[in-house]
């Protein structure tokens, strides 16, 4: 037996773990430590995780970790469940759970080791701590203990299911693989909860995440917004006798009890083929992430749209779409590879969303070239941006390797461009607040007559237009290769204010066509210069709409 565990502190308000980062306060660990071992994960020894992959990839892609392939919160239960047997008397069953959290996501590609510390907490409980994982007290008994029978309060306003338990894996409303695909049939959809059939399959935890998918599928077709959820927590679990054997049906109803901003909180029953109650499950909660109408179609076809906004110019607008650290997670985590993900992980924790969405819009913009090119499905992954050694960004791998690419990022937007061959720069920038000071650093006096000849024509006032023309020589400045060097006016700016067209001439005289425009619908108003190109093929109609997985 171990010594008995120091006091745990409590977490810091900056680290709060991430499925609970909308919840109540993780309680504070303070009860003698019975036992502690720890488990080695991985996907060679939970080779069932394979089929609970978040992240669709290409066929054949190698790296698993892009896959995601993260235990379900069910099968942590039952790694939770064996370790309380463990160091328990022999011939105990478990009959339930107590108090369920997931407190992270639990990938495992790489491999980790999970520290466990199962401690008693009376007759029949035992506490299990899987790491920063999971927390759950396990409750055993000798016998199973009967259930009251079903409920017989009917579905408020049912409704035919609109989406066949097959359609639910071959369209993608869910993840999961054959070995967790136990959905068999959804019956009835009401405004209040979800009727359904479920087949027992005999990987750990798989009958229960399939009552989760129930559930949580209601949460896809009734909820109007923030439609990604996955679970967090449950208050209760009891069991009236052994699982159902493999293969073996079992009738599901779920019942919602609280919508809010964040979460979704029911009550689901289980029911064997006589009818009666196999297990109860009350309290369980799904967090709500961040998914509009441009975040939630990448659930379906991430290899044919974006979160960014292809612009006709040919350049793409990324904006920040999420609202906590948990959805930008898994923003990210849609996004980036394994090289660029070790990039993210090094950076400040204030500067990741600047440069994810940096990325994001980047990304965008290559598979947007090459869709119009006709390359055909393209996953985020497939097309990796690094940075050359003077830091300037670089498409890479076989499909973008030699693209030139240019990224600018302010406040809560991104913008890039993408060009087969041609030098290409692109700035953003809120309209300044200070358009003296702009004058004094960055333009001559032509410039500023210039300025106030864009505003008269453009309406779009000075400040706005003096924005324009810092931005255009910043965006020359990178299509050059150099930037300004520290100084602005040395790059000449040039156009004619009636057509909005730019010409800026380096300072050994090279020109670079800039074109301008204000995005008037962002948190605050911003211009975007970028080096016109020749015109070409408009963007193909490739992006899916929310309708088409839509409420």
């Amino acid at each position: 037996m171990a010594a008995p565990a120091a006091p745990a502190a409590p977490a810091a308000a900056g680290h709060r773990p991430v499925l609970l980062s909308a919840l109540d306060e993780v309680p504070e660990d303070t009860a003698p430590a019975v036992a502690k071992e720890t488990l080695r994960l991985s996907l060679a020894a939970l080779p069932y995780v394979r089929d609970h992959c978040v992240y669709l990839q290409p066929e054949g892609w190698p790296e698993d970790s892009d896959r995601f392939p993260v235990v379900p919160m069910t099968t942590m239960l039952e790694l939770a469940a064996e370790a309380a047997l463990r160091h328990a008397p022999p011939g105990l069953a478990v009959i339930g759970y107590d108090q369920v959290r997931a407190l992270r996501w639990l990938s495992v590609e790489p491999a980790l080791d999970v520290p466990v510390t199962v401690r008693g907490e009376g007759p029949g409980r035992t506490r299990v701590v899987l790491g920063e994982y999971a927390d759950v007290v396990v409750l055993t008994g000798e016998r199973y203990e009967p259930l009251p029978g079903p409920d017989p309060t009917p579905l408020h306003d049912p409704r035919p299911a609109p989406v066949s338990a097959e359609a639910l894996y071959r369209d993608r409303w869910m993840f999961h693989g054959p070995r967790f695909a136990g959905v068999h049939e959804v019956l009835a959809v009401g405004s209040d909860g979800i009727r359904g059939v479920l087949r027992a399959l005999p990987d750990p935890g798989a009958l229960l995440d399939a009552a989760g998918q129930l559930f949580g599928h209601w949460m896809q077709l009734r909820l109007p917004v923030d439609r990604l959820v996955f679970p967090a927590t449950v208050d209760r679990i009891r069991f009236s006798g052994p699982p159902p054997a493999p293969r073996e049906l079992v009738a599901a109803t779920a019942r919602i009890r609280e919508v809010r901003d964040v979460t979704v909180r029911g009550d689901l029953e289980l029911r064997r083929a006589d009818g009666g109650v196999w297990a109860r499950i009350d309290g369980w909660t799904y967090r709500r992430f961040g998914a509009d109408e441009r975040v939630w179609p990448m659930k379906f076809t991430p290899e044919v749209c974006g979160i960014g906004e292809p612009q006709p110019a040919g350049w793409c607008l990324a904006r920040r779409r999420w609202t906590d650290p948990a959805s930008q997670e898994l923003v990210m985590r849609r996004y980036l590879g394994a090289a660029e993900r070790a990039v993210y992980e090094r950076l400040a924790p204030r500067a990741r969303a600047p440069w994810l969405l940096g990325r994001i819009a980047a990304k965008d913009a290559l598979r947007q070239l090459l869709w119009n090119d006709g390359a055909g499905p393209v996953f985020p992954a497939e097309v990796a941006v690094g940075n050359d050694p003077a830091g300037r960004p670089l498409a890479e791998g076989d499909l973008a390797a030699g693209i030139r690419l240019t990224i600018a990022h302010k406040d809560r937007i991104a913008v890039a461009l993408a060009h087969r061959d041609q030098p290409v720069g692109i700035d953003v920038e809120p309209v300044t607040a200070d358009p003296d000071a702009l004058i004094r650093i960055a333009l001559t006096p032509e410039e500023l007559a210039l300025a106030e000849g864009l505003a008269a024509c453009e309406g779009t006032g000075l400040p706005a237009a003096l924005t324009a023309l810092w931005c255009a020589k910043e965006a020359a400045a990178k299509a050059a290769g150099t930037g300004l060097g520290g100084r602005p006016r040395a790059w000449r700016a040039d156009g004619d204010p009636g057509s909005g067209r730019l010409r800026v001439l380096s300072p050994d005289g090279q020109p670079y066509p800039i074109r301008t425009t204000l995005l008037a619908d962002a948190p605050l108003d911003h211009v975007v210069a970028w080096t016109e190109r020749p015109a070409e093929q408009s963007p193909r109609p490739f992006h899916l709409t929310e309708t088409s997985h839509g409420s």
